[in-house]
């Protein structure tokens, strides 16, 4: 099976920094898997995501060598509208995802752009809410809503564009434990219900794993001082076995 995103020997190095975030990565994800990505502040976790979704480098320029792919395209070159229309992100400040004066606005911005027919987009932004269910908040303002709602709300925005990878970067970032379960828990049922590829960034391990994943990688600086890469496969239990792979990153 060929990889939906694919990193081959992939360094990136900030244009106001001396070393490179992300050091000589190794890293394939294939469609339809759910993989968690975790690590410390600061170890590269935010960068990897901003490589995905093309921000690296239009929104932060930098140096990179080595390759990535994202559905067979180069970020750097089909640019961050295109990459939107293949990886849809939501972010851990929601309040700055927010663009219609209402719920039902918000969630079809993206067919609006795209000029959909007003009765199919009243039937994409049902169908999407429902998923998440949104449905009872489409009137309101997206300022009334709770953290955990203003977290769906953000998830239904991007669904609406049927992007093929869904991207949460740090999504129990401003949630209770409490609230960040029932995240996870529609992380998962969305994964299981879609099929798409799901990448989830935290460093919250014990949350994120509330409920099962494919693979872990984990983004560490621990080894940044030999300029080394390592790589490896294990297998750990928590509630079941999964697969865990290590990328060094370099600050």
């Amino acid at each position: 099976m060929t990889p939906i995103i694919e990193f081959k020997d992939y360094t990136f190095k900030y244009r106001s920094q001396v070393e490179p975030t992300l050091y000589n990565i190794d890293l394939a994800v294939y469609p339809g898997e759910k993989v968690l990505i975790v690590g410390p502040s600061g170890s590269g976790k935010s960068t990897l995501a901003h490589c995905i979704n093309g921000l690296v480098p239009f929104s932060f320029p930098g140096e990179s060598s080595g390759t990535l792919t994202v559905g067979g395209q180069d970020p750097s070159k089909a640019g961050i509208f295109g990459m939107s229309k293949l990886v849809g992100t939501v972010l851990q400040d929601t309040d700055g995802q927010f663009i219609g004066l209402t719920v039902a606005e918000d969630i079809a911005f993206a067919l609006e752009n795209d000029c959909v027919e007003q009765a199919e987009m009243f039937s994409k932004v049902d169908e999407v809410a429902e998923i998440v269910d949104v449905k009872t908040l489409l009137s309101h303002a997206p300022t009334e809503l709770s953290g955990g709602q203003k977290q769906r709300v953000s998830m239904a925005g991007v669904m609406i564009d049927d992007v093929d990878i869904l991207l949460f970067d740090e999504p129990l970032a401003n949630l209770d434990p409490a609230t960040g379960k029932k995240a996870i828990d529609l992380i998962d049922k969305i994964s299981r219900t879609t099929g798409k590829t799901v990448l989830i960034i935290e460093h919250r391990l014990e949350d994120a794993l509330y409920r099962d994943v494919d693979r872990i990688v984990v983004v560490g600086d621990g080894l940044w001082r030999t300029g080394n890469r390592m790589s490896f496969s294990a297998r750990i239990s928590w509630k079941r076995k999964v697969s865990v792979s290590l990328c060094i990153s370099r600050l």
